[in-house]
């Protein structure tokens, strides 16, 4: 049985790396000696493919009917809107400022908010894009730490972008343990909680928490920070696809969160494992061993995610408002029909702030209730 009426993942991965040949010629030739540290500096100066034709076949093993495609490090925005023009009725795309940050890398212009801000306006006037995602942009070649009044004001300037165009935006929260997570570049992602003054500036954008604090790892901790965010705030949705079960009952208990600010977002297609200890808590979660190096195969994300949804005992309503109503009211997406999702009470998609947005304020469009 298909699991909810309208399933949409919010948080996919359609492009991929072939990173094997660059780390070979970099005199890493063994598999068994690559390190999640030496795959992400890789990806970095390489060109994704297109890798939509696994995830179309996973659409149709797990019955998932819409995505919602993320550029991450390396990727193109470019290719994700070929990939949503061939498929509109599956896909939808966010963007991000990836030529500023790749121009940062190469050493051809310095990395700054303000460049990052006109990449992604030019992007989003477009019409092609969605939001704005994976992450809030930050600069990829910095070396030395980001501190929180330096860091919440880069967040800013991107924000404004969002609010112009009355689009979304996501901002990265949680850790996977291989790829280097560090205060150079998003430490955000380590102390969500200072989101809750740019939740608070900008509450007529709404804020999608990537992961919901658990990309990765056992500790809790930053799950917690975010559902604070979340429960302080009405324009914030925690993304839920890596959470096991019990995870998803803090936030249902929660009379300032419950269903109405869940969404389902799996990072799929990410080289992300999911590591087993039965008899233990959690008994799986997802990680990256980094004395196993990173995986080699398309890591099956949705079959576990799925079954933590089937283990809540919730009405149906409320797992179609997680799988797929709450992503429709937020990106704005066609569903089938109408008043195929229960009104909510709380968590609405704020309407943008017409004296905010200027000549570049959006049209209104129809969006699922």
């Amino acid at each position: 049985m298909k699991l909810g009426r309208f399933v949409v993942d919010t948080h996919v991965h359609a492009q991929r790396f072939a990173a094997g040949s660059a780390l070979a010629a970099e005199g890493n030739s063994d598999p068994a000696q690559r390190s999640y540290t030496d795959l992400a500096a890789s990806i970095r100066k390489l060109v994704a493919y297109d890798n939509s034709a696994r995830l179309l076949f996973d659409m149709d093993a797990y019955r998932v009917d819409m995505c919602v495609l993320l550029p991450a490090f390396g990727m193109s925005n470019e290719l994700n809107a070929a990939i949503v023009a061939r498929h509109p009725d599956k896909f939808v795309a966010l963007c991000s400022a990836m030529e500023t940050g790749r121009k940062a890398v190469a050493g051809e212009e310095p990395w700054t908010a303000k460049a990052a801000a006109a990449e992604l306006d030019r992007l989003l006037s477009t019409g092609k894009y969605a939001g704005i995602g994976e992450g809030i942009p930050s600069d990829p070649s910095r070396k030395t730490t980001l501190g929180q009044t330096e860091r919440l004001d880069q967040i800013r300037t991107i924000m404004e972008v969002a609010r112009r165009h009355a689009v979304p935006a996501t901002i990265h929260t949680g850790v996977v343990m291989g790829y280097p997570l560090t205060h150079h570049y998003w430490p955000e992602t380590l102390h969500p909680i200072w989101l809750a003054d740019i939740a608070f500036e900008f509450r007529d954008v709404p804020i999608v928490l990537d992961h919901g604090g658990m990309q990765g790892w056992w500790s809790e901790r930053l799950v917690e920070e975010c559902l604070a965010v979340a429960a302080g705030n009405d324009n914030v949705y925690l993304e839920t696809g890596l959470w096991w079960t019990e995870l998803y009952h803090k936030a249902l208990i929660d009379p300032n969160i419950g269903a109405e600010k869940l969404v389902w977002g799996t990072d799929w297609g990410a080289s992300i494992p999911l590591h087993g200890q039965p008899g233990n808590h959690p008994q799986v979660y997802a990680v990256q061993t980094r004395n196993a190096g990173p995986v080699r195969h398309q890591v099956d994300l949705w079959g576990w995610s799925l079954k933590q949804l089937w283990n809540l005992n919730i009405p149906q309503d409320d797992i179609n408002l997680i799988l797929g109503g709450n992503a429709a009211r937020i990106f704005k997406l066609k569903v089938p029909h109408t008043r195929l999702f229960r009104p909510v009470s709380k968590g609405l998609v704020p309407q943008p702030d017409r004296s905010l947005t200027g000549s570049h304020g959006a049209k209104e469009k129809t969006v699922e209730g």
